[in-house]
């Protein structure tokens, strides 16, 4: 259904989040996408919500190999299927997650943690309606920080804000846009916005 991703290649967009990660700017990507194109870009922190086509992983202690680290074709004709863990021995499965599985408990505690700490949160090509991914930019929404401000009449009092700014790059409004969620929405499409985003990076930085 998906086609043969092994040959699909990664798009302006994909480049320009592992361009602001080589810059030190982009800290980490959460993605629900399986495909792997965000490591095939050279972003080196990604947290692969729904998994990945390309990995395997165990279900009990949470390693994940590359697919062709196992044979399956020589273990099938072996009768060795499925295969056992390299590190604790237990069957190991498809990384990907599917309908009724729950998400893998490391990467949904990374990137809850990621999406608490982070000072800028940018959404990227998603109709933020598939969950509990969705929830992260609510759970960052509520993270607060205590500002002092002076009156015009030059007293000082603290006022509570919020911690991060939300940026969308969408090319159609979503949930998070009309909720409120979002500071901002630069509305098209993300190959071409991100690169864009990119070279004004570069501006500020020189």
């Amino acid at each position: 259904m998906l086609g043969n991703l092994e040959n699909t290649k990664p798009n302006p967009g994909h480049y320009a989040l592992a361009g602001l990660e080589g810059m030190g700017i982009l800290k980490s990507v959460l993605t629900q996408n399986i495909d792997g194109l965000h490591e095939k870009a050279g972003n080196k922190r990604v947290l692969e919500y729904h998994g990945s086509v390309f990995k395997l992983r165990c279900p009990s202690c949470s390693s994940r190999f590359k697919r062709e680290e196992y044979d399956l074709e020589r273990l099938a004709l072996e009768e060795k299927l499925p295969p056992r863990c390299d590190k604790c021995g237990s069957p190991v499965k498809g990384d990907v997650v599917h309908f009724n599985e729950p998400i893998p408990s490391d990467v949904a505690h990374e990137s809850l943690e990621e999406a608490w700490k982070c000072d800028l949160m940018l959404i990227c090509g998603t109709s933020a309606v598939v969950y509990p991914f969705a929830q992260l930019p609510r759970i960052t929404r509520q993270r607060q920080v205590e500002q002092e401000r002076k009156t015009e009449s030059g007293l000082y009092f603290v006022k509570s804000e919020a911690a991060t700014m939300i940026i969308e790059v969408n090319a159609e409004l979503t949930p998070l846009t009309v909720e409120g969620i979002s500071d901002y929405l630069i509305q098209g499409r993300t190959a071409e916005i991100l690169p864009k985003i990119v070279e004004a990076v570069k501006e500020l930085s020189k």
